[in-house]
């Protein structure tokens, strides 16, 4: 539906292009000719975010069915789901971190383009437009345009990363406490199953409401005593954890779930996602060189018809061409780099594939006290091994944080 819209924006700002160009070739009128590029400017403006949304979002489409991505990971379906489990809810609906982050990047992707696009009005005014006025000035307002547009982004886009940030720790805590109630640690060790929900509702009201500084308090690991020491959850499983098992059928489905859909599902997630941004690094790495060859390439030519055209009555249409190119060439080369820093694709794909192979030597200790006879010992131990798993995605949510924030975008000409 989005796609479809952003499609219809795109579709009528080009049919408003087209009259305008149309207008100005047949009528000549100056207003139409000062209003062709301003109008053109806007529409490159609009080609380029709904160019990235729609094409992001048939990304993701694909992705999604592709089902053969994720024959890695195939719960057992004698598994119980966390969902079955009693106090365990759904996630409630609110602000999606993937759509938060499409608004970081096209806005950073806007932001990138902007002083590539005002050179190349500026080129253009001043190699080809000398002798038609109107259009020269629709030209200017047009560099002028862009340049307050790239201004207005920058005010605007203050702390930019901040709803995206804010959005993915939201949701990575809710779906950690969901866990910590399953298996019974952290604010909900040695609590009954009503004592544990009570608990549990004060928190999700926390968190539906914190910013920032409150949910990085909630996502500590430790817990504050009467007299103000801190405690870590993994020393107080040892301290007061259970010495009896109720019911060692119920402990041992507890574990096989948070097995399955905890890090065996997380350790997929973090593969894909390695995997993407390790294409996406290639894709911008490829653009990257071919833009600096590009420019290699255009900028020789154009020496040489530097040097041929001296003394003569004015470029010709090949060297005016020419020239364009070489002068947008540089800032082109230049928007390039700026998304492939935005996207940090590399060091994003470093995080996850470290991440991964922790859980994969954590999902490898969980098999084996699966092997072994449960104990209250092997239980406790169960319970240790899941704050050490949760700590674990808890470290590559900070650095996640430290690569993807930014406190403003950066503009240069």
């Amino acid at each position: 539906m989005l796609a479809a819209r952003r499609i219809l924006t795109l579709a009528g700002s080009t049919a408003v292009l087209g009259g305008l160009i149309v207008a100005a070739v047949r009528t000549a009128l100056p207003a139409v000719l000062v209003a062709t590029p301003i109008v053109g400017a806007l529409w490159l403006l609009v080609l380029v975010d709904c160019g990235y949304r729609v094409g992001r979002e048939r990304a993701h489409r694909r992705r999604r069915t592709r089902r053969g991505q994720h024959a890695a990971w195939t719960p057992d379906p004698h598994v119980r789901t966390p969902i079955t489990y009693p106090g365990i809810l759904r996630r409630p609906p609110g602000g999606d971190p993937v759509d938060r982050q499409g608004d970081f990047r096209a806005f950073g992707i806007r932001l990138a383009v902007l002083p590539a696009l005002a050179v190349l009005f500026l080129t253009v005014q001043i190699l080809f437009l000398r002798d038609s006025e109107a259009l020269a000035v629709g030209f200017v307002l047009a560099e002028c345009l862009l340049l307050a547009v790239m201004v207005w982004t920058v005010w605007k886009g203050q702390d930019p990363s901040r709803p995206w940030v804010v959005n993915r720790v939201r949701g990575e805590l809710f779906r950690r406490e969901m866990y910590l109630l399953l298996v019974g640690v952290g604010p909900y060790l040695g609590l009954g199953a009503q004592n544990a929900q009570q608990v549990r509702d004060a928190r999700l009201d926390l968190l539906s409401t914190a910013g920032l500084p409150q949910l990085d308090d909630l996502g500590r690991f430790t817990e504050r005593t009467a007299q103000g020491a801190e405690r870590h959850w993994q020393d107080e499983v040892w301290r007061r954890g259970t010495q009896q098992l109720s019911d060692p059928t119920d402990a041992t489905e507890r574990m096989r779930t948070y097995l399955d859909y905890r890090i065996q599902r997380q350790a997929l997630f973090m593969e894909l996602a390695g995997e993407k941004c390790e294409r996406t690094e290639e894709s911008l790495g490829r653009v990257a060189k071919g833009m600096v060859i590009l420019g290699i390439a255009i900028a020789l030519p154009y020496a040489g018809l530097l040097l041929l055209g001296r003394g003569g009555d004015g470029p010709s249409t090949a060297a005016s061409i020419v020239a364009l190119l070489a002068a947008c060439a540089p800032p082109l080369c230049g928007a390039v780099s700026a998304v492939q820093n935005l996207f940090a694709a590399q060091r994003l794909a470093l995080s996850y594939q470290e991440t991964r192979q922790e859980l994969r030597g954590h999902e490898n200790t969980l098999r084996t006290l699966l092997a072994q006879p449960l104990t209250p010992d092997a239980f406790l131990s169960f319970q240790a091994l899941a704050v050490r798993v949760e700590s674990t995605l808890a470290e590559e949510l900070r650095r996640w944080r430290i690569i993807v924030a930014r406190p403003e975008f950066d503009a240069g000409l």
